[in-house]
């Protein structure tokens, strides 16, 4: 630093001698001038500055370095406490020039003053000679410079840039004050939004959290959240997603976010944050600004419209039920998988392609109509129409249509399609059902008592004919009554095997075996002006009974011959067929998987519609009187749909028809081959002297039986019901029981139970014209055979001693 003068020096020094000379007039002159010197060339406007000084010569000495710095001033003079404050509170001063040593006070109680004063105006301390520590006191105390006298050269400078700074000062308190009126206006503004607003550094620590983001983590304050992470108060899903967004931010760049927290409470809500840089006073990214909004109530609605548009759309693309969008111009704008599967689609592009009008219905009238009726109602419901799928396949469909008015599409339509093709069939299947179980029943009642009535008949007419031997004539009657008999109980045969009431003896049977076994038959009965053809393929077995298979076929073959009286072409076909879903959904009451099919086709005059529809019900006939029962074909359905399978007939005036039986096949089995067949012995060859326990509650066919066996020998027990039959063997073993399975009292099945217990090993042999009657005698309780009404004494007798002879071969064996 310069070197200082010392005080002696200072307080020694002496004003010149014409300054002396005016006294204080002359110091008022020197007032006078400086003053003038304000007013010089206003380029600029000068400087107000308040000169504390007693000696006008120091005063002089610094306005002359003013003016010769071409500063522009207007100065103030004082010299005592008095004036300076009259002046610092009348008058404003952009500095203030004082003496260090001043009469009865310092430039440092200037200083004091000044300070006391509350004025914010620079002090600029010019002195002759002062120490270090005064001088550093001074510049504590607040003064802006000191200047030597020795070196006023400076002082231009000093003002300048003391009143520069003062200024800059002013400048930067405005701009202070500014911004803290700002910062409080911003703050108000964040305190009261409704937002989370927070900031966080680049490690993800809160530095800055407003009220509304404290309710949201549940905080009562900030010395709870401030300074720490926030990531622990994110659900562990949501937290490195949270970093990436403010790694992201804190790179320059901006983003936003959903989350979901978990309060300082264990509350969780969802949160959607849009983040910005935060920057610090030197332009310097240091964090990352969040606003934050609570969307917990916005997802837990957005969830419920999610799931409800789920389910929505679950319930559509899982309905049962065709669901589609039309345009006016009946193009398809959206479909559900079940109207692709209803159309045989596989795809959405399928069915775009398809036109409505005339490529779905199937009659363009019925979608005329139903657009019409739609457009004049707004919509319809119940509606049934025949559409045509992509293969060609005609399904019936009912149709609730109504108007929609879409974007795009102000004029369109919503199908809702139910595809009743099923339903209609089981309906007509059931009324056909209804109607042949109806007539079944009727004729299987009558079937079973007439059988009763035909099987006395037939066995009194055997007997008859046997004891007559000696009388021709007599024997003749015999043999015709015998005759009808049979006829009559062909007829009865035909009614149950109708009302699907036989029973029957199935095994595993070749198709191909049995339509070649008719062949030379048939030869004989079609006549010689028919072409008979048969075509066989590969074909497993079938459960069947071959007996009844076989009048499938004849009749089948019996009715195409009498179809073509010209003469003409009939063909008999086997094959084997996989039904699959695809063709039962047309034919419900089919079950998929193989089938054999035998196929009788014909050549002849047809039928229509009408007549197809009745051709399989019982004593129904083209024919004219006396030419036919009307039982062929109704004795066919019987017999198929006893064997589980079912009959298909295409027919049309004048082009023949074509009759398809299916039978379920048994994959892997083996037909079995006829045993041939043992000569038919007559009644004296089957003699015996065994007891044998007859149960009948039909009085002439049990008396018919007794006299037949009586009279080949054999001790008869002869009952009405089971309980006498029970009653009749208390006292002795029959070697067999005869049993007709339905009877008063207790029926043949009871009985046979309660003889099985009272006698090991007893064989029954059970009776009966009706299968419903007969389910089969439980397994291993006794050897049981069976014999259907009517029946002859030779078939009786014969039946008799085969079991009896079977009996007595198993004891010896044993």
């Amino acid at each position: 630093m310069p070197l200082l003068r010392d005080e002696k020096h200072e307080s020694g020094m002496q004003f010149p001698a014409k300054t002396r000379r005016g006294g204080h007039d002359r110091g008022m002159q020197m007032k006078a001038r400086t003053m003038e010197e304000v007013h010089a060339p206003p380029d600029t406007k000068p400087l107000r500055v308040l000169i504390v000084e007693h000696s006008l010569y120091d005063v002089e000495l610094m306005l002359a370095e003013l003016r010769q710095a071409e500063l522009r001033v207007e100065c103030t003079l004082v010299q005592d406490k008095n004036q300076f404050h009259t002046a610092i509170e009348t008058q404003s001063f952009d500095a203030i020039l004082s003496g260090y040593r001043l009469p009865s006070w310092t430039g440092l109680d200037v200083l004091r003053e000044l300070r006391e004063s509350g004025k914010d105006i620079p002090l600029l301390l010019v002195t002759g000679t002062l120490g270090e520590e005064a001088a550093v006191e001074c510049i504590k105390q607040g003064a802006s410079e000191f200047i030597l006298k020795e070196n006023l050269a400076r002082l231009p400078g000093a003002l300048k840039r003391a009143v520069q700074e003062s200024a800059l000062r002013r400048e930067n308190a405005l701009a202070q004050a500014a911004l803290s009126k700002s910062e409080s206006r911003l703050r108000c503004i964040i305190e009261a939004e409704p937002q989370c607003v927070k900031i966080v550094d680049r490690d993800g620590i809160l530095l800055e959290m407003n009220p509304a983001g404290l309710r949201m983590v549940d905080a009562e304050n900030l010395e709870q959240v401030v300074g720490k992470p926030v990531y622990p108060l994110l659900c562990s899903e949501y937290r490195q997603k949270f970093r990436d967004l403010v790694t992201h931010v804190c790179q320059g760049g901006s983003g936003s976010l959903q989350y979901e927290i978990q309060g300082l409470k264990g509350v969780r809500r969802f949160l959607e944050t849009h983040s910005a840089p935060f920057l610090d006073g030197h332009g310097e990214i240091v964090g990352a600004l969040s606003v934050t909004q609570d969307i917990t109530e916005r997802k837990r609605t957005e969830e419920e419209l999610r799931l409800s548009e789920a389910r929505n759309c679950d319930l559509v693309e899982n309905s049962v039920y065709g669901i589609s969008r039309i345009s006016e111009d009946g193009k398809f704008l959206d479909a559900n998988r079940a109207l692709l599967k209803i159309l045989g689609c596989l795809s959405f592009e399928d069915l775009q392609i398809m036109d409505l009008a005339r490529g779905i219905f199937r009659f363009p009238e019925q979608h005329a109509e139903l657009m019409a009726h739609c457009h004049q109602h707004g919509q319809v419901h119940g509606a049934e129409a025949e559409w045509r799928r992509k293969d060609g396949g005609i399904i019936a469909a009912r149709l609730h249509v109504r108007r929609l008015s879409i974007p795009n599409h102000p004029d369109a339509l919503e199908v809702i399609v139910e595809d009743v093709t099923e339903l209609r069939a089981l309906e007509r299947q059931l009324r056909q059902a209804q109607k042949f179980e109806a007539i079944g029943q009727l004729a299987g009642g009558i079937a079973h008592d007439f059988n009763n009535v035909v099987g006395a008949i037939l066995g009194w007419a055997e007997l008859g004919f046997e004891q007559s031997s000696g009388a021709p004539q007599i024997a003749e009657r015999f043999s015709r009554i015998r005759e009808q008999a049979d006829r009559a109980a062909a007829l009865t045969r035909e009614l149950l095997a109708f009302a699907r009431r036989q029973v029957l003896q199935p095994r595993a049977v070749d198709l191909n075996t049995v339509a070649s076994g008719l062949v030379t038959f048939l030869d004989r009965v079609i006549g010689k002006d028919i072409e008979l053809k048969v075509v066989t393929a590969s074909l497993d077995p079938v459960k069947a009974d071959p007996t009844q298979i076989e009048q499938v076929l004849m009749n089948l073959c019996l009715n195409a011959r009498d179809a073509m009286p010209q003469g003409g072409r009939l063909v008999i076909e086997t094959e084997m067929v996989q039904l699959d879903g695809s063709y039962c959904h047309f034919y419900p009451y089919v079950v998929p998987g193989p089938y054999v099919v035998l196929s009788v086709s014909d050549t002849g005059k047809g039928m229509d519609a009408e007549t197809r529809e009745r051709i399989f019900e019982p004593f129904f006939t083209t024919k004219e009187l006396g030419k036919g029962t009307g039982m062929g074909l109704a004795t066919v359905y019987g017999i198929v749909k006893q064997h589980g399978g079912f009959v298909h007939v295409y027919s049309e005036l004048e082009h023949g028809s074509l009759f398809r039986v299916y039978l379920p096949s048994m994959e892997g089995a083996v037909a079995e081959v006829d045993s041939a067949r043992a000569p038919v012995q007559s009644l004296t060859e089957l003699r015996g002297t065994e007891t044998i326990l007859i149960a009948e509650d039909h009085e002439s066919i049990r008396e018919m039986s007794r006299q037949t066996l009586v009279g080949l020998g054999y001790r008869v027990l002869s009952a009405g019901d089971g309980e006498e039959a029970l009653r009749l063997c208390e006292r002795e073993r029959p070697a067999l029981a005869i049993l007709d399975v339905i009877m008063p009292k207790l029926s043949g099945l009871k009985a046979a139970e309660k003889l099985a217990v009272r006698f090991a090993d007893l064989p029954v042999l059970f009776t009966s014209g009706y299968s419903a009657d007969f389910n089969g005698a439980p397994s291993g309780a006794y050897p049981a055979r069976y014999m259907q009404k009517p029946y002859s004494p030779t078939t009786l007798g014969r039946l008799v001693r085969e079991i009896l002879d079977h009996k007595q071969s198993a004891a010896q064996s044993g």
